[in-house]
């Protein structure tokens, strides 16, 4: 018998993430459907303020039990993560 779990969703994030592009990126989010694994690409994200954060933390609220995991997250942006506690409340991967 074969897995039946669903299969991750990936999001691509690319460039610089502020108040600016707050709806855009709240959009994105409400684009995923079901209660699979979500996966986050960082590795193009050059800036991101706590308008996004925020985005972030919302998802994570409203989709509890669902596995979420940033990847490509550089060394600067997991300092900020680290310090807002995000690496408590998402799978975290350089």
């Amino acid at each position: 018998m074969g897995d039946t779990s669903p299969p991750a969703q990936r999001l691509v994030l690319d460039g610089e993430y502020d108040l600016a592009r707050k709806d855009e990126v709240a959009k994105l989010f409400d684009s995923l459907d079901g209660d699979g694994p979500v996966i986050i690409d960082l590795a193009k994200v050059t800036y991101m303020d706590s308008t996004v954060l925020h985005e972030l933390a919302a998802l994570r609220l409203k989709s509890d039990g669902r596995s979420i995991t940033l990847v490509g997250v550089n060394p600067h942006l997991r300092r900020v993560l680290d310090v807002v506690n995000f690496d408590r409340i998402f799978d975290i991967e350089e």
